[in-house]
């Protein structure tokens, strides 16, 4: 389910909204652009405020745990979907420091490493959604460059791949976490 809507607003109106949005808060249940979603008494909040260069920029996260409002058998699926998810998610983020401190000496580490991270990105990229597609193609693509460059012994090449696959981790964990 998402939700997303953008617009122009009068201050005083913006805060009536605001006001609104915490009333829903409070009594448990929130209503965004046709999205009604039950939230649970708990909530986990992220609050910036920038000032750069004559704009303010103000952002709020919340992130409440739907899964109780999940029918016990969707539940037991999306728990399993996730736990797996993690476990992926946790062996890439092993197997990328294992051959990023291999590679820390200038050379290109052995085999077996970059085998190991390139076994897991294949793992990582059939678990993620789907409008990841374009973000995981270009991973995927310098996943490629590195396996080329490390096969034809490239050692510059390889640490570019390096560097634009962490950029591109970066960018990924800013834009669609």
């Amino acid at each position: 389910m998402e939700a997303f809507w953008e617009r122009e607003f009068p201050r005083e109106e913006l805060a009536d909204y605001l006001a609104s949005l915490a009333e829903q808060i409070r009594r448990g249940e929130i209503q965004v652009a046709g999205l009604r979603q039950p939230l649970p008494a708990h909530a986990r909040a992220t609050i910036s405020l920038r000032e750069k260069k004559g704009r303010l920029q103000a952002k709020l996260h919340l992130h409440f745990d739907t899964l109780a409002s999940y029918v016990p058998q969707q539940q037991a699926a999306l728990a399993k979907e996730l736990e797996g998810f993690q476990a992926v998610k946790k062996r890439l983020a092993a197997s990328w420091k294992a051959l990023r401190q291999a590679a820390a000496g200038g050379a290109l580490p052995a085999e077996h490493l970059l085998a190991a991270f390139v076994q897991d990105c294949q793992a990582f990229a059939g678990q993620a959604e789907p409008d990841w597609e374009a973000e995981m193609a270009a991973f995927l693509s310098h996943v490629h460059n590195l396996e080329e460059a490390h096969r034809r012994q490239q050692i510059e090449m390889f640490h570019h791949e390096l560097a634009d696959i962490q950029a591109s981790l970066t960018r990924c964990h800013k834009e669609l976490k």
